[in-house]
């Protein structure tokens, strides 16, 4: 410490004295507009865009689906309206409760019972005359009030004085347990993934923000894509809410953990250890973070923009925010304009910088989308699964439908039932040999498991490819293997695109989610949820075989 010159040949050598004259930046004056998005659109056409619900969350909108109950939801809802009735003083409460269990019986036959596990069983035939089917009821009710005829109608005891008003604190009950689609169902069965677009009309011009393919699950701004239309009924009906905004700021140095310290006595965190990245010489933005953290981490400031992503007391919206201007003074009082990084000039046939902003066909936005993602949600386990995937053997895909929503309301192994089908009639066995007679046999065609649903390709006039849903006699009885699960939508012809069967395959499940908004309301809804397979399978299809009298076929 005594050789001054010393140091200052060291601060030379490590190039200490190298620099600028110029000033820190001291003050930030920013200025931003935001813009809210106010309108919903599920599918394609613009013809359903409607407003955003402000009291349901935009994942909630999205996923939810009508809720298909069965045995146990029946018997649970049933037992509610029971002792609804008999809590409300009304008249003769066993002979009305008996009036609704025979108009609204629990059937002590099982729909399903090949896929119905034995405890299923025992809960159907205990429950069966004792109590009303809550959704059976459910529905008619519903039915009923909207002027609709029902599939049952009620019985004359709903007529008895008290009794309109226990039906309709039921159907009340009823309906908030789950949050279920109107007209809003963004589910694409075709691609096997949602589709839908949030709007942010303003003046003559509507900004779409288009998700074609969002799998399900986690909602950020990279679900979304630039989408700009022009301006129609359905969107100048809810335009956007355009607030500008100013704020002043002392910027602020960008710090992370490892930094290097700006202090030249001063040691570093160890807690990252820089020294320890290896980085080829082709890894581009691994070099670009190294170059960043060792020689300009402490070169940035950063200035905070404040952003709501809804309105006070309402589920999160979304909003769209955009930077107008950004006044930088410095310690010498010089003020310095901060301009866009997209508006850099750059090389001919090269597009500028840009990050977290989203674009489409070459056209890049000049907001960033603070997307209304919610918080902590917890996901049921999956009551349906299907895995869709290519069989190159037999040249054909198929939907293997692994987990199905049993009686129970609560998912069953699909080829357990199947093995428990077989075991309870096994197949016929081979032919035995005789003598005098051949001593080989021929099969036309070998079974595949129950839970293997075909996907035949077909093509359109126009020829799109398509996998169509198909049913397959298989086994000797013949068996007709048909889809059970809603996944499949088996109550009327379901296609799905070629090419959304890629060779990895596909699984989509169907589960229930349940989140807390912002505002403390409580959401439980069914979802879906769209994602990578296990690869290729083969379902033992076979063809034509001959094989030796006495042994299965190979």
């Amino acid at each position: 410490m005594r050789d001054p010159l010393w140091l200052l040949a060291r601060q030379w050598q490590v190039g200490e004295f190298l620099g600028d004259d110029t000033g820190s930046p001291v003050h930030a004056t920013l200025g931003a507009e935001m813009q809210t998005v106010t309108t919903y659109r599920p599918g394609s056409d613009d013809s359903a865009t409607v407003a955003i619900d402000p009291v349901v969350p935009i994942e909630v909108h999205v996923e939810r689906e009508t809720v298909v109950l069965r045995l146990r939801g029946s018997v649970q809802h049933g037992l509610y309206f029971e002792n609804l009735i008999r809590q409300n003083s009304i008249a003769g409460p066993e002979t009305v409760i008996a009036a609704f269990r025979a108009a609204f019986p629990i059937s002590a036959t099982v729909p399903d019972p090949e896929y119905a596990p034995p405890d299923a069983a025992r809960f159907r035939s205990l429950a069966a005359g004792r109590v009303t089917d809550g959704e059976a009821l459910y529905a008619s009710a519903v039915a009923t009030a909207a002027g609709q005829t029902p599939a049952t109608p009620l019985p004359p005891a709903a007529q008895n004085t008290g009794m309109p008003g226990v039906i309709a604190a039921f159907v009340a009950f009823r309906a908030a347990l789950f949050s279920e689609p109107q007209t809003d169902s963004a589910w694409d069965g075709k691609t096997l993934d949602y589709n839908f677009a949030l709007g942010s009309p303003v003046a003559d011009q509507n900004t779409v923000l288009n998700a074609p393919d969002f799998p399900g699950g986690r909602l950020d701004w990279y679900s979304f894509s630039l989408q700009t239309a022009q301006s129609s009924p359905v969107f100048t009906a809810n335009p956007a809410q355009v607030t500008p905004v100013s704020f002043d700021f002392l910027p602020n140095h960008v710090t992370f953990r490892g930094m290097p310290n700006a202090r030249w006595w001063n040691f570093e965190d160890g807690v990252t250890d820089f020294g320890q990245l290896n980085a080829e010489s082709v890894d581009l933005a691994k070099l670009l973070v190294m170059e960043f953290a060792l020689i300009y981490g402490n070169d940035w400031f950063s200035v905070p923009l404040p952003v709501t992503v809804g309105i006070s007391g309402a589920a999160p919206r979304g909003t769209l925010s955009r930077v107008t201007t950004l006044v930088v003074t410095d310690t010498f009082g010089v003020r310095t304009l901060i301009r866009p990084s997209e508006q850099t000039q750059v090389n001919a046939g090269e597009t500028p910088w840009s990050m977290y902003k989203i674009s489409a066909a070459g056209a890049r936005s000049d907001f960033i989308l603070m997307a209304p993602t919610l918080g902590v949600v917890n996901d049921a386990p999956a009551i349906e699964e299907v895995r869709f995937l290519r069989d190159d053997m037999a040249a054909m895909a198929w939907a293997v439908e692994n987990r199905l929503q049993g009686d129970l309301d609560a998912p069953v192994d699909a080829y357990q039932m199947y093995l428990q089908r077989i075991a309870s009639n096994p197949p016929p066995a081979p032919p035995t040999a005789t003598p005098g007679g051949p001593p080989i046999y021929y099969t036309l065609e070998t079974p595949v498991p129950d839970n293997w649903i075909p996907m035949v390709p077909v093509q359109t006039p126009q020829g799109g490819l398509y996998l169509r849903r198909g049913i397959m006699a298989s086994g000797s009885p013949p068996v007709n293997l048909q889809a059970r699960g809603l996944i499949l939508e088996p109550h009327h012809p379901f296609f799905v695109v070629d090419h959304a069967v890629p060779r990895s395959g596909v699984q989509v499940d169907r589960y229930f989610r349940y989140t807390r908004s912002s505002d403390g309301t409580i959401f439980v809804w069914l979802a879906r949820s769209s994602g990578q397979g296990k690869g290729s399978g083969w379902s033992g299809l076979r063809f034509d075989i001959v094989a030796n009298l006495g042994s299965p076929p190979q």
